[in-house]
């Protein structure tokens, strides 16, 4: 019996270089509340709370096909273009990246950052 993969295919870009072989096996997508200022009056009631650089962060790893996937991973500081099926392309900055080759699958880990206030290109 032949091995049978299923699953979303993504595209993904390091810098001007896309892929489209990668089938994500986990994903994470959190928006920290680290970068909260919260500023209280002399009763110590909050009056305001002010977000200091509102970012979202990115972690997965992806299944890397074999035909159409780079085994090189990006670079800290690389920028990174995720694109979804059925979405529009999202810049990242990279934190980090490794490829971990295995019997099977071999594996791209991302750990991706997106600041509001920031532009990748």
């Amino acid at each position: 019996m032949a091995a049978t993969q299923k699953g979303t295919t993504l595209m993904i870009a390091f810098g001007s270089l896309a892929y489209t072989g990668y089938v994500p096996q986990d994903a994470t997508s959190a928006k920290p509340d680290a970068n909260e200022e919260i500023n209280r009056n002399a009763d110590g009631a909050t009056f305001n709370k002010i977000l200091m650089d509102p970012t979202t962060e990115f972690s997965g790893t992806f299944i890397i096909l074999g035909a159409t996937g780079s085994i090189t991973p990006p670079a800290q500081g690389d920028t990174v273009t995720l694109t979804p099926p059925q979405g529009t392309s999202t810049a990242w900055y990279c934190r980090s990246a490794s490829v971990a080759f295995a019997a099977g699958a071999s594996r791209l880990s991302l750990d991706l950052v997106k600041e509001a206030s920031m532009t990748y290109t």
